[in-house]
């Protein structure tokens, strides 16, 4: 074998981190306009440095398909790839801007609702004022997605999957509450049984909403079947119990008091979510994470 063979094999691979990095932010937001906001470069440039990539290895990354991007194959794999490649990034970013005892950098927090968070990021504000926090709001399924493929850093979500790759310990218990439009029949009460949602028209939260998992838990164990009219986003169950199109549901500390709506507890069976603080086991030791980790309480009472 020649010296230069002993060179050539000795060089470490080489890849355009530019490239590398648009492909990354593109595969996360799964579109380029996003992207191109995020990496603060012309949506032209982003579609270029992709297509170099595309082109210099001879792959398909993405699909394009009528209803928008879809990774490939190729590009998934990659994509596996990279969310490790930028984790790593973020910890040296983490890292080097750490001087001495202080806690600065970036810190994104995801949340099943900002209110919930609200006076846990103020205390972590008058606390670490050197941090800037960026929220970022979901159901409890899309903000562990999220913590997972590190478009967040941390954050306070109800019940977590049994994933190695997760730390997390538990903030509270809250309960699962209905509420009427003042005009229902049942406006004048404070509280009913179980039994008596069987057949009713219901505003539920979507697919993925632990709210909404833990109450039908408790129909399913008593037997209750509701008449589900509607699934909607979690601002959207107020406003169409305001237009009484149904009953709603809600944890009782999410629950904003408006003219318009009675709130009602679950006399018999009531049902509870569990909000817990959460973060990547290996990013554990970051900074601004474990500041806020170590800042989040555990409630003892019911909320």
């Amino acid at each position: 074998m020649s010296a230069d063979s002993d060179n050539e094999s000795s060089r470490l691979p080489s890849v355009n981190f530019n490239q590398l990095r648009a492909f990354y932010v593109v595969a996360r937001e799964m579109s380029f306009t996003k992207a191109a906001k995020l990496l603060h470069i012309g949506q032209p440039t982003l579609t270029v440095q992709v297509r170099a990539l595309e082109e210099k290895y001879g792959v398909e990354l993405f699909v394009r398909t009528p209803r928008g991007l879809k990774l490939s194959e190729t590009g998934q794999a990659l994509f596996e790839i990279t969310k490790q490649v930028f984790l790593f990034g973020d910890q040296a970013v983490d890292l080097l801007r750490a001087t001495g005892d202080k806690v600065a950098g970036l810190l994104r927090v995801g949340t099943v609702g900002p209110f919930f968070v609200m006076k846990l990021i103020r205390q972590f504000q008058d606390r670490y004022p050197l941090v800037h926090v960026s929220i970022d709001s979901d159901n409890s399924e899309g903000v562990i997605r999220k913590i997972l493929d590190t478009v967040t850093d941390v954050a306070i979500t109800g019940d977590v999957t049994d994933d190695p790759r997760l730390l997390s310990h538990r903030l509270g218990t809250h309960e699962v509450v209905v509420f009427v439009n003042r005009s229902h029949p049942w406006a004048k009460f404070e509280a009913i049984k179980l039994s008596q949602l069987d057949g009713q028209r219901m505003i539920m939260r979507e697919l993925g909403s632990m709210t909404r998992t833990a109450f039908e838990r408790a129909l399913a164990a008593h037997g209750v079947k509701v008449n589900v009219v509607m699934e909607v986003s979690r601002e959207a169950v107020q406003e169409a119990v305001v237009e009484n199109l149904g009953i709603g549901i809600v944890y009782e500390a999410e629950f904003r008091p408006r003219e318009e709506l009675r709130v009602l507890r679950i006399a018999d069976h009531p049902s509870y979510t569990h909000s817990h603080v959460v973060c990547l086991r290996s990013r554990r030791n970051s900074k601004p994470i474990a500041a806020f980790v170590d800042l989040a309480q555990p409630t003892d009472q019911v909320a």
